[in-house]
């Protein structure tokens, strides 16, 4: 008897940790390995987002340019994820966003580099991290071969078969592309799932985004997230040459000095807001027609009309003497499996009209606060459902 759809969708995820055993690639180990690109790719989006809301705006003075600089590199961080999810359809596996085991957490270590991940501000300890994980992967020279040992009868033992353990994204990254290549040469086929479910550069990222239905196309998605992010040799505009500049430019701005450890938990009570937000991808219920365009507008009007200014609004909120930050957490916490769709909005809504409640519109110091939340509160009634 099959499980349920819902249990096998929400199977637990575990992210591969070396190449396969012996060396030869399967369809399976591909996948394993495009959904653990995608963990990655995302596990970077709340330590960029976090940053970037930490630094204080000064009318396009080098706070506002760096600001600017942290939000090109989350936007490609975006991109990113989508091209992984796209390779993920194309070789028809599944893989939820929505999933509290594939959702990242705070504080931990990102995959492969054990570089320390926080929700911190764009501090130099942070953008250090940063450099860290952005840094461009240079493979470890080559040993000399071992000299072979032999037992009585001039019989050689062969050597135990070991596999190491990935060490860097980019040492990750570099066995994606073997994968790729040895897997599309025994099978023309290999990435022919559906190209309807994928997003397409007419609605997100122009040229950038990549249809994926062969090797070649693989390949041109797969160097374009080596290329902008963790940066091959000579590419002046990657993730680490923008951090570079930013490192040595952090002492010219101010940051909010945000909570240690940011938990929805920690901030119950404290008259704020906490948004969690889930995006629906790559489903093929809505893989054309009305129904698509509905649901990109929706996730647009959530990055630019609900996330961004409910951040904002966050970093403006005491702790102490400190101030919130945004916990990018599953919701609702005390749930492992998500909510439907509808029960998930309506959640949401929930929130903003608690946030909204909580606020005293006699305060005028929290008039600008009351307004960001008045706007988020106005774009959700204006969501249509897909």
């Amino acid at each position: 008897m099959s499980k349920p759809e819902s249990l096998v969708r929400f199977i637990p995820f575990e992210p591969v940790k070396s190449a396969p055993s012996g060396g030869h690639w399967t369809k399976k180990d591909l996948v394993d390995h495009v959904k653990t690109a995608m963990a990655v790719e995302l596990g970077t989006l709340p330590i960029y987002f976090c940053a970037l809301y930490s630094i204080h705006r000064d009318n396009g003075g080098v706070g506002s340019r760096a600001r600017a600089h942290i939000l090109s590199i989350a936007e490609q961080e975006m991109l990113h994820l989508a091209l992984a999810g796209n390779m993920l359809c194309s070789l028809d596996g599944k893989q939820a966003l929505y999933d509290k085991s594939f959702m990242p957490t705070y504080p931990s270590e990102i995959l492969f580099d054990q570089i320390p991940m926080r929700l911190q501000p764009a501090n130099k300890e942070n953008l250090e991290c940063f450099l860290k994980i952005e840094a461009p992967y240079m493979p470890p020279p080559v040993p000399p071969p071992e000299p072979v040992m032999f037992m009585a009868m001039d019989m050689a033992i062969e050597p135990k078969q070991f596999i190491p353990e990935y060490r860097s994204i980019g040492q990750f990254y570099n066995n994606v592309e073997a994968g790729i290549q040895e897997l599309s040469a025994k099978d023309p086929n290999l990435f022919s799932g559906s190209r309807a479910n994928q997003l397409r550069g007419s609605e997100f990222f122009d040229s950038k985004m990549t249809v994926i239905y062969d090797k070649v196309t693989a390949l041109e998605a797969l160097t374009t997230i080596v290329d902008q992010g963790e940066g091959s040799i000579g590419v002046p505009e990657s993730h680490y040459t923008i951090f570079v500049d930013l490192y040595q430019q952090h002492k010219q701005w101010r940051c909010v000095d945000y909570v240690d450890e940011p938990s929805t938990a920690s901030y119950k009570g404290k008259n704020q807001v906490a948004y969690h937000t889930i995006d629906r991808c790559w489903e093929g219920s809505v893989a054309d027609g009305a129904g698509r365009k509905q649901l990109l507008r929706n996730i647009h009007q959530l990055m630019v009309e609900v996330l961004s200014p409910t951040a904002h609004v966050l970093v403006q909120q005491r702790i102490g003497n400190k101030f919130a930050a945004p916990c990018f957490e599953f919701y609702p916490q005390e749930n492992e499996l998500p909510l439907p769709p509808k029960q998930l909005f309506q959640g949401l809504k929930n929130e903003i009209d608690a946030a909204q409640k909580a606020i005293d519109p006699k305060n005028q110091d929290l008039k600008d606060t009351a307004d960001a939340i008045g706007r988020i509160a106005f774009c959700l009634s204006n969501f249509k459902e897909v």
